[in-house]
């Protein structure tokens, strides 16, 4: 059964076995296998249930009523940089472009170094992989759907000397439509929400959307249950209170708002709930063609290739609406109306990078995440670097132009020459023009008390608390973090629910 605003107008106080704080791709994963294991789960989302009819091409709408903070949310520290996260039933698995990539070996290799666990090059690890993949029918993306953008990218980075390949996606008959910002009205992508919660919903559990905790209830170091308040999801109203008591508590609020639920319910274990955070660092260029591309037809993002030269650097195409577009492709008003007749030729192509960074967060009066990041210029240099070569191999696939948006180098480059600029030393983390949607590292797993949650998700000082989402990754992936969420999770809920681990 799942709950709207309708039916929760004069709250609830219930009682369960298990409460899992979130439906993304941690708490959906949780919620499956411990309602499979036999008990009675609830799920409580903030946002609400999306419906096809509510997945339209009108961007700026559906960020203003389904993303946090009307899609306006930002990061401070270095720079102001957005963070775009979904509030909805199955999180940001529902708007994110469903990519699932496993953790590389040499990121599992510094995992173990700093949480002293052999769990990420455990066989269980694997198998738990191999069963999310499954379920979520992962597969490369067709060439059929590839479309104009996702082949010139691919044509430009292979120009520069670097080798791609599709992109393993969670999305099955995909069409092409690339509108997964906005969700995906025909059900081709597999989010958590029409896959994991519908698990759970068939072996019993209970899904409350609307449903804003935040707090915690604690009996001596023991967890009790959440409590919080029923919100209109579009005018952010509040409309009820509500209370759940559970045997066993699973937060899987995401990054940013696990800490702050933890620090608001005063459980902080040596002071390191939101001490950390950590997000992949990046960049991105449009190349306008003379040949007509029509970036919106096509997967999302298709195509993509790992850097074998800088570390921890990766390239993807990539689509977006033309509003969020203008944070990468720097101009406003005027300026931007007048380039917006060149997109029918405009190829995308965005960086991510594992940089080193230092962040952290903390609650807000209104019970919002207040986040800081501060790049370091040094870690600035491997994506300009990158940033460097992809503008080259545009060039040298045609492209007339290519823009940045980094406001101190020339608006268009048109000669290999020019994209110099990227490399002076006057180019800095500061005036990188990126999003922040990979984050990290708010409530990191160790083994002393440098971290928040044990190699089993379990914060440590607190019996029956677990943590099932990315802020328990001890550092940043290097690569899109939904597997290693769900992978994570997986063996986290199933050894809570004394379920089969292995491959066999």
């Amino acid at each position: 059964m799942i709950y709207g605003l309708e039916d929760l107008e004069h709250g609830f106080d219930i009682d369960c076995d298990v409460v899992v704080v979130g439906s993304g791709a941690g708490g959906g994963v949780a919620a499956a296998n411990l309602a499979r294991a036999g008990m009675k789960v609830v799920v409580l989302e903030a946002g609400p249930k999306l419906r096809a009819e509510d997945m339209t091409r009108d961007a700026p709408r559906f960020l203003a009523r389904y993303y946090w903070e009307g899609g306006l949310r930002m990061i401070a520290g270095t720079t102001q940089t957005p963070s775009l996260q979904a509030r909805c039933l199955g999180g940001s698995t529902v708007v994110n472009s469903a990519i699932m990539l496993k953790l590389p070996q040499w990121v599992r290799d510094i995992w173990r170094e700093e949480t002293h666990s052999g769990m990420f090059h455990h066989p269980d690890f694997e198998a738990a992989y191999d069963r999310v993949f499954d379920r979520l029918g992962v597969a490369p993306t067709p060439m059929t759907v590839m479309g104009r953008r996702n082949l010139t990218t691919r044509d430009a980075l292979e120009a520069a000397g670097i080798k791609g390949k599709p992109l393993p996606r969670a999305v099955v008959d995909c069409e092409g439509c690339a509108d997964c910002l906005t969700g995906c009205a025909n059900g081709a992508k597999q989010s958590v929400d029409r896959t994991y919660i519908e698990d759970a919903l068939e072996d019993g559990a209970e899904v409350y959307t609307c449903c804003h905790v935040e707090e915690v209830e604690t009996k001596g170091k023991r967890a009790t249950g959440v409590r919080g308040r029923v919100v209109d999801p579009v005018g952010r109203r509040k409309v009820a209170e509500f209370s759940v008591n559970a045997k066993l508590v699973i937060m899987a609020a995401g990054t940013m708002h696990t800490p702050v639920i933890l620090q608001m319910s005063g459980i902080n274990p040596s002071d390191r709930v939101g001490a950390t955070l950590f997000a992949h660092v990046g960049g991105g260029m449009v190349g306008i063609l003379d040949e007509i591309v029509e970036p919106w037809i096509g997967a999302t993002q298709g195509w993509g290739a790992i850097s074998e030269e800088i570390r921890g650097l990766k390239f993807e195409g990539l689509w977006a609406d033309p509003s969020v577009l203008m944070v990468r492709w720097g101009d406003l008003g005027r300026r931007f109306l007048e380039q917006i007749p060149q997109l029918r030729y405009a190829t995308v192509i965005a960086l991510v990078y594992r940089a080193n960074v230092t962040g952290r967060v903390k609650a807000r009066r209104n019970g919002m995440p207040s986040m800081k990041i501060w790049i370091p210029d040094s870690e600035a240099k491997p994506v300009l670097r990158g940033m460097k070569q992809a503008a080259d191999g545009l060039l040298d696939i045609g492209a007339r132009g290519v823009h940045t948006g980094i406001p101190i180098v020339a608006d268009e480059f048109r000669t290999k020459k020019d994209t110099e600029e990227l490399l002076h030393p006057k180019v800095g983390a500061r005036h990188l023009q990126m999003t922040m949607n990979h984050v990290f590292g708010s409530c990191r797993m160790s083994e002393g008390d440098e971290g928040v949650v044990d190699e089993h998700g379990r914060v440590k000082g607190v019996e029956n608390l677990y943590i099932c989402d990315a802020s328990i990754f001890p550092s940043p992936s290097a690569v899109n973090p939904q597997a290693t969420i769900m992978a994570m999770c997986d063996l986290i809920s199933r050894r809570l629910g004394d379920l089969q681990t292995s491959a066999h």
